[in-house]
């Protein structure tokens, strides 16, 4: 095991670092804001769009994110070309940009509506009966019900969005695992074990991070819930005495 050359390719490795993380974070944040539209619209229960999106969730799910990947870097300027659009070609950060926000809004979906379908029917009947809007219904009562269940699935899907981003070099992203092989091919593939183990350790501490950022969302939204529960508490120990009565 030569660590020397380890500590030699690790700050190579670590100048990509930034396309990865942009990689991570535009497709979370979208794809995050796409799950919420679909799984919106899957709880409607619309006639023609509903089961649209049941297919669109299905085979999402159930497809290779690598095949996902080429489909969408060779077959989307194809398709704007033939609607009339001249697309030209997508870069490959844009490619895999795309291709993963469509994938996480359809894996990000089945996260959220399962969580959306847990809160209890009664509580948005009285939120109904008190006058709450929707936004404002989903923010006080759904919402703070609904994140802690939610939280530790889309701290999974994070883990797995850091995954499927050492796939991107296979359409032409010089990212950590594009680097890698540019390396491993410079050096006619010697020291192929110290280059994975670097790369593993670097995935392995965007990991780390990302879980801890879960972590402390989903320690903010259980203690949200225990402040909630002992204000409910204050209120029935100091309720006025003839009212009581």
């Amino acid at each position: 095991m030569d660590l020397a050359y380890m500590i030699e390719v690790f700050p190579e490795l670590i100048m990509t670092l930034p396309i990865t993380l942009l990689i991570i974070i535009v497709s979370a944040i979208f794809g995050l804001l796409l799950s919420i539209g679909v799984t919106y619209l899957r709880l409607k229960k619309l006639k023609i769009i509903g089961p649209i999106l049941e297919i669109y969730v299905s085979f999402m799910r159930s497809t290779p994110i690598l095949i996902q990947l080429f489909l969408v870097f060779y077959g989307l300027p194809v398709l704007m070309n033939s609607l009339g659009y001249n697309a030209g070609d997508f870069g490959a950060i844009t490619s895999s940009i795309i291709a993963l926000i469509i994938f996480n809004g359809a894996y990000l979906s089945e996260i959220l509506r399962p969580a959306y379908l847990s809160v209890e029917r009664g509580q948005h009947e009285a939120a109904d009966s008190l006058g709450y809007k929707p936004f404002e219904k989903f923010r006080k009562i759904v919402l703070p019900q609904l994140a802690p269940i939610a939280l530790p699935g889309l701290g999974n899907a994070i883990i797995y969005l850091v995954h499927d981003t050492s796939l991107v070099f296979t359409i032409g992203v010089v990212d950590i695992m594009g680097q890698a092989k540019l390396l491993i091919a410079n050096t006619y593939g010697e020291n192929k074990i110290e280059m994975y183990l670097a790369i593993a350790i670097m995935y392995w501490l965007v990991c780390l991070a990302s879980d801890r950022i879960i972590k402390l969302l989903e320690n903010f939204t259980y203690l949200k819930r225990i402040k909630r529960k002992s204000k409910v508490k204050k209120s029935e120990v100091y309720k006025d005495p003839v009212s009581a009565q």
